[in-house]
């Protein structure tokens, strides 16, 4: 752990002042089930059952996620539509092999000319589809990587990208708690919308989750975008300029979850970024908070998610993961 921790602080040096150029394929950065959405939006450090978090960090992949398979869905903002599908393989020795998809589908909207003429509509679209490798090389140490192709397309205009992640995770059985550091999407944009080569939504998470010994809770900790430290607005509600200690608290998302290890559980969390750019001035908005459940039943797992991020804009998450080995009729 103390090397994870040492080389997560090299990194954060080197890399909070990166600067943000224009990136490409934000959806990528979303949620990718919803059990990670119910506990703030960016957990990148549960390691367990649920295969889902292997299309977000490929070093949580372990042997309880073998032959697992979920499929996450939401009604998003502005009637878009966004879902998620991961399964995983154990390939024993160690070795564990995951494939991932997502999508957002963004409907349909009216083709204007630049006198606000209407001449039908159109569409668009962002998809991804990869392929990840976990391999645990110590008792506590777990390694990863993915590899996506990902592609956007609006109107007639597309694009298409190759992109990777890769993390580590220390995961202590003794102690009940993970650490985790994984870089996302970084890649190539090999095909550009009208010539203009764009940069991939890339972002640096280090996570942590303890489930405590005496009381059935686990919380998570996760410090997100840590390749650069400026990811917040220039001014605050006030109209005053956002402070270094509102900079530095944006980067972090908090989620808690009762029963971790029960058939049924209960998940909170409260994203401070999103609750502090979304807050309406004089108004008890509830912005960056989330919360859920989930429960098994037989072989399946059900989770729910509901995210506030406005007064006028609140999302549902829905996710459902098979257990292919008790199907067959086996047991773990």
């Amino acid at each position: 752990m103390k090397k994870l921790f040492a080389y997560s602080a090299l990194l954060c040096s080197t890399l909070f002042f990166a600067q943000e150029g224009t990136r490409v394929y934000p959806f990528l950065n979303l949620p990718f089930s919803a059990r990670q959405a119910a506990m703030g939006g960016d957990a990148v450090s549960i390691r367990d059952y649920d295969v889902s978090f292997a299309g977000v960090n490929p070093a949580v992949m372990n042997i309880e996620q073998d032959e697992m398979l979920a499929i996450n869905y939401a009604s998003y903002l502005a009637d878009s539509k966004y879902g998620t599908f991961t399964y995983a393989r154990d390939l024993q020795e160690a070795h564990l092999i995951s494939l991932s998809a997502r999508y957002m589908d963004y409907g349909r909207m009216p083709r204007t000319d630049e006198s606000a003429n209407i001449d039908g509509e159109f569409g668009a679209m962002d998809a991804s589809v990869g392929v990840g490798y976990a391999y645990q090389f110590d008792e506590d140490w777990t390694i990863g990587g993915s590899a996506n192709f990902v592609t956007s397309k609006i109107d007639t205009y597309a694009s298409m990208a190759v992109v990777g992640n890769a993390g580590v995770t220390y995961h202590n059985r003794k102690s009940n708690e993970t650490v985790a550091l994984v870089f996302r999407n970084f890649g190539y944009q090999f095909k550009t919308f009208n010539g203009l080569r764009e940069n991939v939504a890339f972002r640096v998470d280090l996570g942590y989750t303890r489930i405590l010994d005496e009381f059935p809770l686990a919380f998570t900790i996760t410090a997100h975008d840590l390749q650069q430290f400026n990811i917040s607005q220039d001014y605050n509600n006030n109209g005053q300029p956002i402070s270094w200690q509102r900079k530095f608290a944006d980067h972090f998302s908090l989620g808690a979850e009762l029963f971790p290890q029960q058939a049924f559980n209960i998940r909170l969390g409260y994203n401070i970024r999103r609750g502090n750019e979304l807050a309406v001035l004089d108004q008890r908005s509830f912005a960056g908070l989330s919360a859920g459940f989930g429960i098994k039943i037989s072989s399946f797992r059900f989770d729910y998610a509901h995210v506030r991020y406005h007064n006028a804009s609140n999302t549902n998450m829905f996710g459902l993961t098979l257990d292919l080995i008790e199907v067959s009729g086996n047991r773990r």
